[in-house]
């Protein structure tokens, strides 16, 4: 049997970690501030901003996210529209990218 080696450098593994851990901020910082705009507290709102998170792994892209709030928001009566999501969404991204 011939061992395996993973011949990637170390600088990429780190980049792809690096990668990984803002996208997961950024969906849970949405998530807390979608929580916040429907009205959840406490332990509802944490809840909910890390189920954003595990919504993010279903389908690649953020669409899935998007939607998931939009469908969200407008369910307990404070929809919000797509481009207001998505202008959010990239505030989101650079906050979880400092």
């Amino acid at each position: 049997m011939t061992p395996h080696f993973d011949t990637s450098s170390g600088a990429e593994r780190i980049d792809e970690d690096t990668r990984e851990g803002e996208i997961a901020r950024r969906s849970v910082l949405f998530g807390l501030w979608a929580g916040r705009h429907a009205g959840l507290e406490g332990d509802a709102l944490e809840t909910y901003a890390l189920s954003i998170h595990l919504a993010d792994h279903r389908i690649p892209g953020h669409d899935d996210v998007i939607a998931k709030v939009a469908a969200d928001l407008a369910c307990c009566g404070n929809p919000m529209s797509d481009r207001g999501l998505r202008t959010c969404f990239r505030e989101m991204a650079l906050r979880a990218s400092l």
